[in-house]
């Protein structure tokens, strides 16, 4: 595919410090409850990214202020922070808690992209599947950070979704300029078949005439009760004690997107015995073998989306090249924390910054 053909535009987002902070916002607006936490946006620089099925895809690169590229034998590693099912760029730009920017602070070239329909990425229709991710958003998304990036290759962080497309790219495309990957919370099969997307696929029907699921608007209701005496939803997406309440309201109100149904079908595949299928029915871990990149899968000790156990069992599926580390009290050498982690921690959690993150920045330093 030819980078050329890519629309890109460079802006610079106002700085944090010159938005209203959301603190400061009315605590209770009868319209919309949620709307004082919402965050103001991180500092970035944006790109546009055509598909090649003309979709424009939001990117974003964060890097030191006043940095310019056009520094003489100096290159930066380009990392690539790709979001989950149902989210966007912000829980890797999250106020006041950013691993994009802690990254960028030891010395790496950070991207976030959103992938179509999420976040300020165009879609067509509601029927897109995990298989168009693949084909058309992911190569138009490498292209455009290989041509503006001064590394060769592209370190890859995934979060749910995003780790089970890495691996699934990595799979399908074993030349792929891809350097370290990282996927966090993510699994190509569910060793428990009662948890994490079979809780999605039961609603599924229920929405099937509307095409899509209107998640954001849900998790945006829920967001001025969670973290509280009642913690709504806490076990799905973060595990209770694992982040303070204001951090928990911010999450529900901000780094969530809408689902289409078409979607959920697409992954359902993940609820049967061998895991993902794409579309003409190829099983992504039956070739498992084929993934050459050095990987690293972080899972959760209460992660009631992908459970550690089917962490542990895609990471001895794909090889020699991927292992497998669980965060935990409970658990061994680096692996051990002072609290449990649910899904959405390893970005957000009140200790990720010093339990997570340093096994995150370890793998792509390669030490």
């Amino acid at each position: 595919m030819d980078a050329g053909n890519f629309a890109i535009r460079r802006t610079y987002s106002p700085a944090m410090e010159n938005q209203p902070n959301p603190k400061f916002l009315p605590l209770l607006d009868l319209k919309r409850p949620w709307q004082a936490y919402i965050q103001a946006p991180g500092r970035a620089e944006h790109y546009e990214v055509r598909t090649e099925d003309g979709l424009i895809l939001a990117l974003r690169r964060v890097r030191p202020f006043g940095y310019v590229d056009a520094v003489a034998g100096v290159a930066r590693p380009a990392v690539m922070l790709l979001h989950g099912l149902a989210a966007n760029h912000r829980g890797f730009h999250f106020r006041g808690r950013s691993l994009a920017e802690w990254l960028t602070r030891r010395g790496f070239d950070v991207w976030l992209p959103e992938l179509r329909g999420h976040g300020d990425s165009q879609f067509h229709g509601v029927g897109w599947r995990y298989s168009d991710y693949l084909r058309y958003d992911l190569p138009a998304i490498i292209a455009t950070i290989q041509q503006h990036a001064s590394s060769e290759k592209i370190h890859w962080i995934g979060h749910s979704m995003g780790g089970m497309l890495l691996m699934s790219y990595g799979i399908l495309n074993p030349s792929a300029p891809i350097g370290q990957a990282i996927a966090l919370g993510s699994a190509l099969e569910f060793e428990d078949p009662r948890r994490g997307m079979s809780q999605l696929l039961k609603i599924r029907p229920a929405f099937d005439r509307l095409g899509i699921i209107p998640f954001r608007s849900i998790m945006r209701g829920f967001a001025p009760a969670v973290g509280r005496a009642v913690r709504v939803g806490a076990p799905f997406q973060v595990w209770p004690t694992n982040i303070e309440g204001q951090a928990h309201r911010e999450l529900y109100a901000n780094c969530f997107e809408d689902i289409p149904a078409s979607l959920l079908v697409s992954l359902s595949g993940l609820l049967e015995p061998g895991g993902i299928k794409l579309d003409d029915g190829y099983c992504l871990l039956e070739n498992g073998a084929n993934f050459p990149f050095p990987l690293r899968i972080l899972g959760g000790s209460r992660d009631a989306q992908v459970s550690a156990a089917s962490v542990v069992s895609t990471a001895r599926r794909l090889g020699p090249a991927a292992h497998s580390i669980i965060l935990g009290p409970d658990s061994p050498g680096e692996g051990r924390t002072r609290e449990h982690y649910g899904h959405w921690g390893f970005m957000v959690g009140k200790n990720a910054e010093i339990e997570t993150w340093p096994l995150i920045a370890q793998w792509l330093e390669n030490k």
